[in-house]
């Protein structure tokens, strides 16, 4: 890490752009608003890659950093992406769990999360010709620890990179014993994962600002089991995916500050009451006041006061509940797509990922 920072500051770097696919979408998308929080001076920005190398002007490249962020280290439209960077001078960064990756040699510098022992992301135990070439992820199940990774590393990464360091450090130790704490509570989410098989045609995540890519992880996680996941701003909500809301829905809101709570607590009542559908709010312990009077589905958590770090603690419960939920519909959670024609989507995404040309 010191290193990759040291090299940052000395070529004198003045943006930083994100980019990824599918989870590391969402790690990219959190990068973004951490740092426009802690250091806007770099004009932060995200992008999915293929837009980012297509649709994006090359000329904002210069004095530039593109964080390319892939899990496997394989992702071909990450590859092209730092590909393109690199062509138009930018500095080019990968963070990865993989340091055998196409990734790691491609870019300048790079960044292990250190999820997966190395040899573990070498070989699958599908059986299919092509399902087996799928490889970069241990035990082929759907990601989760390495989705914290990503976003411990940024954390970590941009905590360094902003003026207020020494505080920004201590910040992100406070929000690990906070992550260790929900952890030790993680029965109370498996039952409430459990509570939602009967309400469950689907599962709307709805949260705000830095809680946006949580709520869009959320609906990914719903993705990688089969079930239909939906994630929405919260204020959007009402205007859109409302309609969709039915009793045999659950909308599980995110409100980590006091913004987000008084809004959420003007919407939940209607969702509940009128609309039918069972929800639930995640939120900060210090904002809930009367909690038994509420008699609104809850769970508290201690989340960061920074609530730019509270996706940290956030995606927690979602990936339990997830996890529960799957596994009381009768899913195999140690797989990709619950064991349901696993190696079928698993040698198609080989096709549509890893086989891909390359324009850079």
């Amino acid at each position: 890490m010191r290193q990759v920072v040291e090299s940052i500051k000395k070529d004198g770097i003045k943006k930083i752009i994100f980019t990824g696919c599918g989870d590391s979408y969402c790690a990219a998308w959190y990068g973004y608003y951490l740092a426009n929080h802690w250091s806007p001076e770099f004009q932060p920005r995200y992008y999915e890659p293929f837009e980012f190398v297509n649709y994006s002007n090359p000329e904002e490249l210069k004095d530039t950093i593109v964080v390319g962020i892939s899990v496997s280290g394989g992702t071909l439209r990450v590859l092209e992406a730092v590909r393109f960077a690199k062509k138009h001078r930018a500095t080019t960064l990968t963070i990865t769990d993989n340091p055998q990756g196409r990734l790691v040699r491609e870019t300048d510098l790079s960044l292990l999360i250190n999820a997966s022992p190395p040899e573990s992301l070498l070989s699958t135990s599908y059986s299919s010709e092509t399902a087996k070439q799928y490889v970069g992820y241990q035990n082929d199940v759907a990601q989760t620890k390495t989705y914290m990774a990503n976003l411990g590393t940024l954390s970590v990464l941009l905590a360094h990179l902003s003026k207020n360091s020494s505080e920004n450090i201590e910040k992100i130790e406070s929000t690990v014993s906070m992550v260790n704490k929900t952890i030790d509570h993680q029965e109370e989410m498996i039952e409430l994962g459990n509570s939602f098989k009967d309400t469950s045609d689907n599962i709307i995540f709805v949260g705000s600002g830095p809680n946006s890519p949580t709520s869009l992880f959320g609906a990914y996680k719903m993705f990688e089991f089969t079930l239909h996941g939906f994630a929405c701003d919260i204020e959007e909500y009402c205007h859109t995916s409302y309609f969709i809301t039915t009793e045999k829905s659950t909308v599980i809101f995110l409100a980590p500050d006091e913004k987000s709570y008084d809004r959420i607590m003007e919407i939940e009542p209607v969702i509940r009451k009128q609309i039918l559908a069972q929800t639930l709010v995640i939120t900060n312990e210090d904002l809930v006041k009367n909690q038994d009077q509420l008699k609104i589905p809850l769970l508290t958590l201690e989340v960061p006061q920074d609530s730019y770090l509270s996706p940290l603690v956030m995606t927690i419960p979602i990936e339990l509940i997830s996890y529960s939920l799957a596994k009381n519909k009768g899913f195999n959670t140690n797989t990709f797509r619950g064991g349901v024609e696993t190696e079928k989507y698993v040698s198609g995404s080989y096709d549509t990922i890893r086989q891909s040309k390359l324009k850079y």
